[in-house]
């Protein structure tokens, strides 16, 4: 996951500083600062939107190695109760080899 970035919420405290003096007093917005306004706030849905999607993948993926180990563990419950048909395979010596030269196969 990628390192995370105080970057959206710096932003919208930048904005909201912005817009500060629209609370006193009257002001207007002339349109080149509208379509900054406009631009700033995609920009932050698309900053909200990789976080939301990191985010999503994340619980997705924990939820995921969750359920593995949770079937995972109903198999051993089941296969350890007495009268199960699962068997352990039984333990066969395989050969073994160093990789050197006269070295035992």
């Amino acid at each position: 996951m990628a390192r995370m970035s105080l970057a959206l919420s710096d932003s919208l405290t930048e904005l909201g500083q912005m817009f500060s003096g629209f609370q006193t007093e009257r002001r207007i917005l002339e349109p080149h600062d509208a379509r900054m306004l406009c631009q700033i706030l995609k920009d932050l849905g698309l900053q909200a939107r990789a976080i939301e999607n990191q985010l999503s993948a994340k619980l997705w993926n924990e939820a995921a190695r969750q359920d593995r180990v949770d079937e995972a563990e109903r198999i051993a419950a089941v296969a350890s109760q007495p009268g199960s048909n699962v068997k352990l395979f039984p333990a066969i010596s395989r050969p073994f080899s160093d990789g050197l030269p006269g070295g035992r196969a």
